[in-house]
């Protein structure tokens, strides 16, 4: 019954008891193939943005309430800053998070902030909601999210929304590197114009071949 009532098997009529294949197996299939296939897509866009700033690459999306990391790309410098795929972010400290929040409605944004603790992990992470609802007017209002040493000190993040083909926000590109990367005014352009670009042929190869940001 429980197996019935998850739609992983399907029970048919008359006796004895007979059981078909349900719609739940063929849903996980097709999402692990829009995954598998969209990680053909993303990846060589966040490889390429790599080799351009000599940053890790990180692809964030809003899954099942929670902000995560499931793609993530290498660059050719002798250090990278790696980040943890799968596990959940904090708004207050990760610039994806924040980018994608922001470009939800009011009603989504104060449902995710409701009862929200914020964590300080660094001197400059903010801690209170009044603060991170200005952060986030902010980042919806310039277009990109900043992580200035909120998760750690010395090192910092960029990130830009991915809309989808009818305008949502349902993800978000960020590089990652060392901080003095981002003081610089020429270079902050330049990674930010990068960003910018890449996030821009990511959706349209996501339109292209028909396959959810996220």
């Amino acid at each position: 019954k429980n197996l019935a009532g998850r739609e992983y098997v399907t029970v048919l009529e008359g006796s004895p008891v007979r059981y078909t294949i349900g719609n739940e197996p063929f849903r996980l299939v097709a999402g692990y193939r829009n995954r598998t296939d969209r990680k053909h897509v993303i990846k060589p866009v966040m490889q390429a943005l790599t080799a351009r700033t000599n940053q890790t690459a990180q692809y964030a999306v809003f899954q099942n309430g929670q902000f995560i990391y499931t793609e993530q790309a290498l660059s050719a410098a002798e250090l990278n800053v790696l980040a943890q795929l799968y596990m959940p972010l904090e708004v207050n400290t990760s610039a994806g998070a924040k980018v994608i929040l922001a470009n939800q409605s009011e009603e989504v944004k104060e449902q995710y902030l409701a009862g929200l603790t914020l964590h300080k992990r660094t001197a400059r992470t903010i801690a209170d909601l009044d603060g991170l609802r200005e952060e986030l007017a902010l980042t919806k209002k310039r277009g990109y999210g900043m992580d200035d040493e909120e998760f750690t000190a010395g090192i910092g993040c960029m990130a830009v929304p991915v809309f989808d083909g009818e305008g949502q926000c349902m993800a978000a590109l960020g590089i990652t590197g060392y901080i003095e990367e981002y003081r610089n005014p020429e270079n902050f352009e330049y990674i930010k114009g990068c960003l910018f670009e890449a996030a821009g042929e990511l959706r349209e190869k996501l339109n292209e071949t028909g396959l959810p940001a996220k």
